[in-house]
């Protein structure tokens, strides 16, 4: 990439020590969690429950490191919309194409696992869940052999949302997202072929 660029983390702003808090009392409040914190406060009692929590929310934004950047790249490379760039039979694989897309939302869904141990031993796994739609103005694409090597961004708005064992943990709407002057991707992404019959409609 051209310079660094937001994560996940930095987005649902995880490291803020009053949301730590709320995804503690949410955790502490989980029935789902029950017997985890039952097996917790039979070995290292209740006190011991209430550090395990702090531990598992501080934990969690060590599990968000994904570049909003991989998040579009994702999402651009399965795109209806370009996913005739892949034919390298109509478009030579010295060719480079400029694509302006339209106004479209990329969404994109992470399911990270935390093990928790007690005294070394696992007792017990926390299954989270991360959903974020991206709304994209202006987006400019430089491909070549089926390959997007450079993206421009005009503007971007996000929404998300953390949940474990079925309640919200983290959850943000419409948040405008800074994101650097342009993207240089280190690995160039490879458009995913468009299938036989699809129809070349924007990305949406």
């Amino acid at each position: 990439m051209t310079r660094e660029t937001p994560t996940l983390r930095d987005f649902f702003a995880l490291a803020d020590d009053d949301r730590a808090a709320q995804r503690v009392a949410a955790l502490g409040s989980n029935p789902v969690l029950s017997t985890l914190a039952e097996t917790v406060s039979t070995g290292v009692g209740p006190a011991g429950w209430q550090h395990v929590l702090m531990d598992i929310a501080g934990a969690l934004p060590d599990l968000l490191q994904v570049e909003l950047a991989e998040v579009l790249g994702g999402g651009w490379k399965t795109g209806a919309e370009l996913g005739r760039y892949a034919d390298t039979q109509r478009y030579a694989p010295d060719e480079t194409i400029v694509v302006e897309l339209t106004t479209h939302v990329v969404t994109s869904r992470h399911r990270p696992r935390l093990d928790v141990l007690l005294d070394d031993q696992p007792c017990g796994r926390l299954d989270v869940e991360v959903e974020i739609a991206l709304r994209v103005d202006g987006a400019v694409l430089t491909i070549k052999d089926a390959k997007i090597w450079r993206a421009t961004v005009g503007s971007c708005a996000a929404s998300g949302r953390i949940t474990c064992a079925g309640q919200t943990l983290s959850e943000r709407e419409s948040v405008p997202v800074p994101l650097p002057d342009a993207f240089v991707f280190d690995e160039p992404i490879s458009i995913v072929p468009r299938a036989e019959g699809w129809e070349d409609t924007p990305l949406t």
